[in-house]
């Protein structure tokens, strides 16, 4: 009898240690969370494309989701701050935006010297990644049309200044700021009257021989649309404004695939590109997710 209760003792003594090491086992851990990444962008055509091409690439090569609703959401005064509080994760910016209109720094022309001044204020000061530029920029231009360019034999800026009389079309603050028509004028000499238009009437009014000469955005599609001949900054005038995505720093740490995928896009866009596909959104009404997602397929960046 003994003996029996013994066993019985025996046996429970291992089913409670067989039960205690259940019970110790580790708790099965949640799996960690992928991030959603709010890609915003300042609020016109060339934005709208840049900012779907970093949701298609971030999609499909980062493995990430990701929320669009800040597309269009307003300009680098607006998406600085709130990248800084985290509202959103990125967003496509221009280097000589960044150095005039955030960092509060005089006009650097060099633009190698440029990204690498801002590349470093910005990590220093804000804890921000500029990616590897895209390669082009959207700077200030002056266009006229063929038969002016032809007339006067304009290749450069240079030639146009030696023309007299010429009327100059822009808007209210082309002919106040220094990196505009003022600084212009000191630069090359030109000689001219201002004409004060609506920047969305340049075009027609170029059309019309309302005047010879518009300050320009040098991708806007529509210089294609009215075949508009580019004059060549060959003083290098205009400040640099090469386009690149700026991240939170603390993101690309976390997750360094969202800094790869959206490397891919470096390079990759030349000003010809650029002033093509804003052509397609601004011109021919194309959704600019269609256009990104096919500039992509292009670049064999998407399948």
């Amino acid at each position: 009898m003994k003996s029996a209760t013994n066993w019985c003792l025996i046996l429970l003594f291992i089913a409670g240690i067989a039960l205690s090491g259940c019970g110790s086992a580790p708790a099965p851990q949640a799996a960690k969370p992928e991030p959603k990444i709010v890609i915003a962008s300042k609020p016109f055509a060339e934005q709208f494309i840049l900012a779907h091409m970093a949701a298609e690439v971030l999609k499909a090569k980062a493995k990430v989701a990701v929320d669009i609703s800040k597309i269009g959401m307003g300009p680098s005064e607006l998406l600085h701050p709130a990248l800084l509080k985290g509202q959103i994760d990125v967003y496509p910016e221009y280097t000589g935006t960044a150095w005039m209109a955030i960092l509060k720094q005089p006009v650097e022309r060099d633009k190698t010297v440029l990204f690498g001044k801002v590349k470093a204020a910005y990590a220093e000061q804000f804890k921000l990644e500029w990616l590897p530029l895209l390669g082009f920029q959207n700077t200030f231009a002056l266009a006229v049309t063929q038969e002016t360019a032809a007339k006067w034999q304009l290749k450069t800026i240079g030639d146009l200044a030696r023309q007299s009389n010429l009327t100059l079309m822009g808007d209210a603050t082309a002919f106040t700021r220094d990196d505009e028509y003022p600084g212009l004028k000191k630069a090359y000499g030109l000689d001219g009257k201002a004409k004060v238009v609506d920047v969305n009437f340049y075009y027609e009014g170029l059309k019309q021989k309302q005047a010879d000469v518009a300050l320009v955005f040098s991708t806007d599609g529509r210089l294609k649309q009215y075949n508009l001949v580019i004059l060549a900054d060959d003083k290098q005038f205009f400040p640099p404004y090469e386009t690149g995505f700026v991240l939170r720093g603390e993101l690309a740490a976390k997750y360094p695939q969202v800094r790869e995928a959206l490397a891919l896009l470096s390079g990759k866009i030349n000003e010809q590109t650029m002033t093509e596909l804003n052509y397609q959104v601004e011109v021919a009404k194309k959704d600019p997710a269609d256009v990104a997602r096919q500039f992509l397929r292009d670049q064999k960046i998407l399948p």
